[in-house]
């Protein structure tokens, strides 16, 4: 198992007391899945991800148990958390403009990890991402490596911050809403990347975001958290079309239809 977590409680200290922000959470992926996890923003979905490579404020409390690749997360000491972040495991985030450094040049800023934590030697490790750049299907490599953040459209920079997380080799990627700011055209481009990159290395991956409707067509499993704590766990296949939870159900329902009239008309005229 790649990921497992177990009972997973936060409270962060707060004015009026302690405040809950996860409550009992239980989810895993294995090798070579996409386990999806769906809800509304301040649901928890972010906070699940962040809690399971402890990138939690220091004065939260976390309780439960997290293993990264059979490594204990919650009671780890800080070594182990190290290794961890720095070779097991790797998140994309949602907004790569707010991961790249304005003033950096993106050839620096992809190759940090692997210069500072690593020892790569700079040279190696431009040649590397360079490598990674192509294989994620960005062209001209050295004109990028040398181009700023604001020079590169949004989905050439998402591109950029999924070549930036596989440059250790991780076995374990979070992406969160690693697709939402995307066109819906740049979506489907970079979640067809993801899904070869995740064969061709048997990666995990958990998959954070708000579309059900896009969970269930490209997930494996999916978990949907509200307030805090996982309501439901189902196979994707299964989750959208037959939810078991109201909430969950709620979510299904509040995708946009045609009206049957319009649809009618529309499949008449194909």
């Amino acid at each position: 198992m790649l990921l497992a977590i177990e009972d997973l409680h936060l409270s962060v200290p707060s004015p009026g007391g302690t405040r809950q922000i996860l409550r009992g959470v239980t989810l895993d992926v294995s090798e070579g899945e996409t386990v999806g996890l769906v809800g509304e923003s301040g649901s928890g979905k972010s906070t699940t991800a962040r809690a399971a490579l402890r990138l939690v404020p220091e004065r939260a409390s976390l309780s439960g148990a997290v293993s990264v690749c059979g490594h204990d997360l919650v009671a780890g000491d800080p070594a182990v958390v190290r290794k961890v972040r720095s070779e097991l495991a790797a998140m994309i985030f949602q907004e790569p403009r707010a991961v790249l450094n304005p003033v950096r040049r993106i050839g620096d800023s992809a190759t940090e990890r692997l210069v500072r934590v690593h020892d790569v030697p700079k040279a190696e490790a431009r040649r590397r991402v360079a490598e990674l750049f192509d294989e994620v299907g960005l062209a001209d490599t050295g004109r990028l490596l040398r181009a700023y953040p604001h020079q590169l459209s949004g989905g050439m920079l998402q591109r950029v911050v999924i070549a930036a997380a596989l440059s250790t080799g991780p076995r374990l990627l979070l992406a969160d809403e690693a697709t939402s700011a995307l066109d819906v055209t740049t979506q489907a481009e970079v979640l067809a990347l993801l899904r070869r990159l995740q064969r061709e290395r048997e990666t995990g991956v958990l998959f954070i975001t708000h579309d059900l409707q896009l969970a269930a067509a490209y997930c494996d499993r999916v978990y949907v958290m509200r307030d805090g704590a996982v309501v439901e766990h189902q196979k994707a296949s299964t989750i959208f079309v037959n939810p078991a939870d109201p909430y969950t159900k709620a979510l299904a329902e509040a995708v946009p239809r045609l009206p049957e009239r319009e649809q009618n008309t529309m499949e008449a005229s194909a």
